[in-house]
């Protein structure tokens, strides 16, 4: 399927000292409070999932003079590039050279859709969501950098969360959502402006039973057992439009999903 590529969000490789708790943050940020045009929110699985506060340093190279003028930063930035220099890994020694920064800097310009890679098998849907740019996400997520709205209603749908039981991996038990086996396999058909314009609605309903539920975690909010029946219904009226995608009868069972999507499959790679 011709999807907007999804690679894993950007890898520290900084053996902890680009990153920073709210106490660290906010340390850093009394003594010198220009230190926090240097200071980005952090988010990996766990934190997007628990809503966990993780904060990090994300310094430009056009900034860098100024960030090594802040005592606090500039001894971080220094324990990374030692880090980096003992490694017996040559690329890691390279990257010694913009200690500062970690080993991807993928930025989002708009918004980007964001999935954990590892989640919970007890799940119906895979819950992923957005950021901005002010949110920098980890290698422990997924990212589809700056896409249209309806992508977020194929990710969010039962259909792929199907496929992706069927095609990922595991880690004990728990879903291993894999860029590369369960997104750039996922056959999806080339769709109209109208049926776009389908999806993008039913994300909005999502996204909008979400938030009417803001003081619980994403965690909460899809366990199976205990998801707001608001939330199961937009999720079930967003399957249905996906599911429209594929043919216009709706599937009557899993098998029978997995089944068209193989067929499918074998076409695209063909």
């Amino acid at each position: 399927s011709a999807l907007p590529p999804m690679p894993k969000g950007n890898m520290p490789y900084d053996g902890g000292n680009l990153l920073l708790s709210n106490k660290e943050k906010n340390e850093i940020i009394q003594v010198n409070s220009k230190s926090i045009k240097f200071i980005k929110k952090l988010i990996g699985a766990k934190e997007f999932l628990d809503a966990n506060e993780k904060w990090c340093l994300w310094i430009n190279n056009s900034q860098l003079s100024e960030a090594l003028s802040i005592n606090a930063i500039k001894d971080r930035i220094f324990k990374v590039k030692e880090m980096r220099l003992k490694s017996s890994d040559k690329a890691a020694n390279k990257l010694a050279e913009r200690s500062h920064q970690f080993r991807e800097i993928k930025e989002t310009l708009t918004n980007s859709i964001v999935v954990p890679l590892t989640t919970s098998e007890r799940r119906e849907y895979i819950p992923s969501g957005f950021i901005t740019n002010d949110t920098i996400p980890t290698n422990a997520l997924g990212v589809i950098y700056d896409v249209d709205l309806w992508l977020f209603s194929l990710i969010s749908s039962k259909i792929h969360c199907k496929w992706v039981k069927y095609t990922g991996g595991k880690l004990e038990s728990r879903i291993r959502y894999s860029p590369v086996l369960c997104y750039n396999t996922f056959p999806f058909p080339s769709i109209s402006k109208q049926r776009k314009e389908e999806l993008t609605q039913s994300a909005l309903k999502i996204i909008d039973e979400r938030l009417k539920h803001s003081e619980k975690t994403l965690a909460q909010l899809y366990d199976p057992d205990k998801m707001p029946e608001g939330l199961r219904e937009a999720h079930h009226q967003n399957d249905l439009a996906v599911e429209r995608c594929y043919r216009s009868t709706p599937f009557s069972s899993d098998e029978e999903r997995l089944e068209y999507l193989f067929k499918l499959y074998e076409k695209m790679i063909q």
